[in-house]
């Protein structure tokens, strides 16, 4: 299998809608990310009272993913990618709020949060980037 054969995915139309869903994921996963990456989020505490499995590595993994996900979706680069990673990570995060009873630290975002991110990013996977993205460009061979 070759590029050729995997380019389906970043077919998309020219529809501007797309840019909102698009940057109403990014924004937050991107910030969220970043939040985790940098410590600024008690991140291993929140997997461990959600019961998370496998928190070190996640403890690593989930805060890049966040933040390649908002990039890709931001950029429209394989934004159905980048949204399909965002909706497994908004999952989680759901779930996480959900059964946390006591949020650690500073900051406790709504539940609202990852359901708005998780619509979202089911829009982009739906259809496919839009007019301001790289992934246009790519398909059109630009």
């Amino acid at each position: 299998m070759n590029m050729k054969d995997l380019m389906w995915l970043r077919k998309t139309g020219e529809a501007r809608w797309v840019l909102v869903p698009r940057l109403i994921a990014a924004l937050p996963l991107t910030v969220f990310g970043a939040f985790h990456l940098t410590g600024m989020t008690p991140l291993m505490e929140i997997m461990e009272r959600a019961g998370i499995p496998f928190p070190g590595v996640n403890y690593i993994l989930a805060p890049v993913l966040l933040v390649v996900s908002g990039l890709s979706l931001g950029f429209g680069y394989h934004a159905r990618l980048g949204a399909f990673v965002a909706m497994i990570t908004m999952l989680v995060a759901s779930y996480s709020k959900i059964v946390i009873e006591d949020w650690p630290g500073p900051m406790e975002p709504p539940l609202a949060l990852p359901i708005v991110v998780l619509l979202a990013s089911v829009a982009v996977l739906v259809s496919g980037a839009g007019k301001w993205s790289a992934d246009l460009r790519a398909w059109k061979g630009e």
